[in-house]
């Protein structure tokens, strides 16, 4: 049993490397330019310029004028998507694979996520949806008013933080409202009646 085993001694001075931690193979090592170091008393700053990507020449962004004409109003400030955001536009709006996209903060990931929701609106927009857009305005509350089948789908959004849920709501709220569509958190701290997630897409 284990317990009847006896005890090993073990070493430690005979499993250090014989010259410490400078066991690095590269004698120089050089900072790309516009580098810096600042002594500060007890340590050394060192500043390292971001690495600026650049496109490739064949590399082209969407623009936001080259996506159907009822999703604009979802774009409302924007030119142009970003790279990312281009790179994912056809899939995330016109296909219904699954994505999985992994990119850093500022990325512009709620946009791409904004292009799929717009892909499950395109799955509800009702056969005339194009024509009522242009029909007379005059009473309705948007040009998209009616264009939808509010009452077929729900969209959830799902996100890591509090705080950001509220950003969320706060934002999809705006751009989605054109649309007739209620966006609503639900959370631990906020719960909603049937009635509400019933009205809430």
């Amino acid at each position: 049993s284990d317990a009847k085993r006896s005890a090993h001694e073990l070493d430690f001075d005979s499993l250090t490397f014989r010259e410490g931690s400078h066991t690095m193979t590269n004698k120089k090592c050089e900072l790309p330019d516009q580098s810096w170091r600042a002594m500060k008393p007890g340590y050394e700053e060192v500043h390292v310029p971001a690495v600026r990507s650049v496109a490739p020449p064949d590399e082209k962004l969407v623009p936001i004028a080259d996506l159907p004409e009822w999703t604009h109003d979802a774009f409302k400030g924007m030119t142009m998507l970003n790279r990312v955001q281009s790179k994912m536009a056809d899939v995330a709006l016109r296909s219904s694979e699954n994505v999985l996209l992994c990119a850093p903060t500022g990325a512009g990931k709620t946009n791409v996520a904004m292009l799929s929701i717009l892909n499950i609106l395109a799955q509800y927009r009702k056969e005339r949806a194009d024509d009522m857009m242009n029909e007379d305005e005059s009473g309705k509350a948007s040009k998209h008013e009616g264009t939808l089948d509010l009452s077929a789908f729900k969209i959830i959004y799902v996100a890591p933080m509090k705080a950001l849920v509220q950003e969320v709501v706060k934002n999809f709220s705006k751009r989605l409202g054109p649309y007739g569509i209620q966006v609503r958190e639900l959370s631990g701290d906020s719960s909603l009646t049937r009635q509400q997630i019933s009205e809430t897409q």
